[in-house]
């Protein structure tokens, strides 16, 4: 494991052993969670995942996306590398309607073709080869299966103020940005055919107030769907690829 690998598990460590709630556990926002599970639930009515999947969501934090897969009737299943999220996850699911493993995304604990969904929201930024964890999402996917992942958009403004005031400190960045292009072109090498892109638009912790109102007014959704727009106003962005 990388240095920069074995921080960001530290720090998922660090983040259950210290919190309870589910954003604090995936180290996000109150605002940057649900704007991924409502768009979880979107993908979800639309019926992106076939009815009675069995899923894996691999880096499944608190398994937030575990419970809600769970009630809509998966068989779903949460692999993390941190063992005190995964205690957390199962806390928070007293019928034990779903299953926690402990697993490294690049190489996961599960046969060829086990699942007919992968779902992998909040790894790429913490993982110093995508290339490398999307082979093993590709593997583990059956034929016709379906690839949810999560990049974060290095386009985005305040991605690109953070990589500058980086650089000027003669730092690296804390986590990592991944073009949404760049993933695909890395899906169709491993055999994933790129179906849809789908922007997650949240403003910044600072803005609390613009944030309630862009999520109420739905301008968030239509940024998001939007190509041109969603382009620098994404935060970050799921592609979602079918195993051919």
């Amino acid at each position: 494991m990388s240095a920069f690998e074995q921080q960001w598990k530290d720090r998922f460590e660090k983040f259950a052993t210290r919190h309870a709630a589910d954003h604090l556990v995936s180290g996000w926002s109150v605002t940057g969670l649900r704007r991924r599970v409502a768009t979880f639930e979107r993908l979800l009515e639309r019926g992106v995942i076939p009815a009675g999947a069995r899923v894996l969501d691999l880096g499944c934090g608190a398994g937030t996306y575990v419970r809600l897969l769970a009630k809509r009737g998966h068989p779903a299943v949460g692999v993390d590398y941190s063992l005190p999220s995964l205690a957390r996850a199962a806390a928070a699911d007293p019928p034990r309607s779903s299953s926690y493993v402990a697993g490294e995304a690049y190489a996961l604990p599960f046969a060829r073709g086990a699942f007919q969904a992968v779902l992998c929201i909040g790894v790429f930024q913490a993982v110093a080869d995508p290339e490398r964890a999307l082979g093993e999402i590709a593997r583990v996917l059956s034929p016709d299966g379906i690839a949810i992942v999560e990049a974060l958009n290095p386009n985005a403004p305040m991605a690109a103020t953070r990589r500058l005031a980086a650089r000027m400190r003669g730092e690296s960045t804390r986590v990592r940005y991944t073009a949404p292009g760049a993933v695909e072109t890395a899906m169709k090498a491993r055999g994933l055919t790129p179906l849809d892109r789908v922007g997650i638009v949240i403003p910044p912790r600072s803005l609390r107030g613009l944030a309630s109102r862009i999520e109420m007014s739905g301008i968030a959704a239509t940024l998001g769907a939007a190509p041109g727009l969603r382009a620098v106003t994404a935060h970050a962005f799921w592609i979602i690829g079918a195993r051919r």
